[in-house]
């Protein structure tokens, strides 16, 4: 007996049409017909007609998504762009609390950025993060966060920094620069001393 087919509908923008079939092309059971505001698919085995059609839907739904968030402002690109633009590649998490900071939206999922900041902002400041991680050699992880937070806020050298936690007991200068105190507040005492 011939299985049924089964016809799903779904309503487009003329705008995703590439990225539809794109997507579409990795079903290996289905046909699909893309006009100006109609997608059709066929689905030639009816047992994986709620997958498909699921995995359809929720596609869309990501579209929409991510249209609504370039609307409003947001910007989509890869980790790897940002790299490729700066010619570094600096901690990930790192990156986003300087450009948390700086009071831009940063959100990392897998490789894929999601940011008020656009990519060439993004570039140039994983630029000066890098610069300042040079002069930070043996010094403990937190505590190079810290130093690089506080000098691109305030425009100081990453040294004085260092030297000014050493001599205030916030840092531990042993075989590595660690912290002697809480994250937050040699963070806190940090910004102080750059504001006074």
């Amino acid at each position: 007996m011939k299985k049924k087919t089964r016809v799903l509908s779904f309503k487009i923008k003329g705008n995703e049409k590439v990225e539809i079939a794109h997507f579409l092309s990795n079903f290996e059971d289905i046909c699909f017909d893309i006009s100006e505001d109609t997608l059709k698919v066929v689905v030639l085995d009816p047992n994986n007609l709620k997958d498909i059609a699921y995995s359809i839907k929720s596609f869309l739904e990501e579209l929409k998504e991510k249209e609504l968030k370039e609307k409003k402002g947001f910007y989509t690109y890869s980790l790897d762009s940002i790299s490729k633009i700066s010619s570094v590649t600096v901690p990930v998490k790192l990156l986003k609390s300087v450009i948390d900071d700086k009071g831009y939206f940063f959100e990392v999922d897998k490789d894929k950025v999601i940011s008020t900041a656009n990519v060439s902002t993004v570039a140039e400041i994983a630029g000066e993060v890098s610069c300042l991680l040079k002069d930070l050699t043996g010094v403990s992880k937190p505590v190079k966060e810290i130093i690089v937070r506080v000098a691109i806020e305030s425009d100081m050298l990453s040294s004085e920094l260092l030297n000014e936690g050493i001599e205030k007991k916030i840092f531990k200068d042993k075989e590595t620069v660690s912290l002697n105190i809480s994250y937050d507040d040699a963070l806190s005492y940090l910004r102080d001393y750059v504001g006074d």
